[in-house]
């Protein structure tokens, strides 16, 4: 069955083109377009699609408040944000409030694509799951096994090395921010999970007492290993725009501007770093597990 999607943005021309990717790329079909926030979430709740494509500023009602309603009323869908907002709060808020991508404006199409289908693998793997889930109920609870099933260390330790951090100190701390992550959707679904929160369970694995010390520190690690994958992949556009690498983590693990911005610092140190965002890349890596 074909993923389905709703577009929100006031800007014709942005629905346009994002119909026409979904379109092109055989990523699903649009059920429908809005061009305000107004009576949003109650189209959201309607067509119930699987994917909303929403502008974070928008007339009447802003992208995260229209978020925020539908989630509360029920809506159990993704939702990939576009906007032209360059603010790190708001953007960070976004993916708070329950964003899954972020994508700039103007729209990159490589980007766009990319996430848009890493979105639909995701629904895929939790639609699998949820199969198999009844598939064992129906048998009365029998054990099935699935044999030759990549381990999700495996599978973190592939992207890490397709990344070139594998060998990098902190990488155990993300790994575990990975899995924790995990295990949060697997028991609690939709639900927004804290970073923090998390950061401080593993500094309590660790033996760290001083919870703040601790998560601080951790996050600390994790913030560095990510900004170090950044580097990498910039400096792997910066060779080759067109490597399928470069491609395939560029959109996924980190906002494209962001990418951008380090190669402009590799051409020219005086030019800003790129920035990177946790959730974004933990997001990015979750979707291209293979388990």
């Amino acid at each position: 069955m074909q993923n389905t999607f709703l577009i929100i943005d006031d800007d014709i021309n942005i629905r346009k083109m994002l119909a026409h990717i979904i379109l092109k790329n055989d990523l699903g079909r649009v059920v429908a377009e809005l061009d305000s926030g107004l009576d949003a979430e109650r189209e959201i709740l309607f067509y119930n699609p699987d994917v909303v494509l929403i502008d974070l500023l928008l007339p009447v009602k802003d992208g995260i408040e229209i978020i925020q309603k539908a989630k509360d009323e029920g809506y159990k869908g993704k939702f990939i944000m576009i906007s032209q907002v360059e603010d790190e709060r708001m953007i960070s808020k976004a993916y708070e409030n329950g964003i899954v991508f972020f994508i700039g404006k103007p729209i990159n199409l490589v980007e766009a694509v990319n996430v848009i289908k890493g979105v639909c693998h995701s629904i895929e793997l939790e639609k699998s799951v949820e199969l198999i889930k009844s598939a064992v109920v129906g048998l009365g609870g029998s054990a099935v096994v699935i044999k030759d099933k990549p381990s999700v260390n495996d599978e973190i330790n592939r992207i890490f090395a397709d990344i070139g951090i594998i060998s990098e100190s902190g990488v155990k701390d993300l790994t575990s921010l990975i899995k924790k992550v995990i295990e949060f959707k697997k028991q609690y679904g939709n639900q927004q999970y804290q970073l923090q929160d998390l950061y401080r369970m593993i500094a309590e694995e660790l033996g760290i007492k001083d919870d703040s010390v601790g998560a601080k520190a951790i996050e600390q690690r994790i913030r560095r290993i990510i900004l170090k994958a950044l580097q990498n992949i910039a400096a792997l556009g910066y060779d080759d725009f067109y490597s399928s690498k470069f491609v395939e983590y560029s959109t996924i693990l980190f906002d494209f501007k962001q990418v951008k911005q380090e190669m402009r610092y590799l051409e020219n140190p005086k030019e800003e770093r790129g920035k990177i965002n946790i959730k974004k890349f933990v997001e990015g890596v979750i979707s291209k597990l293979n388990i």
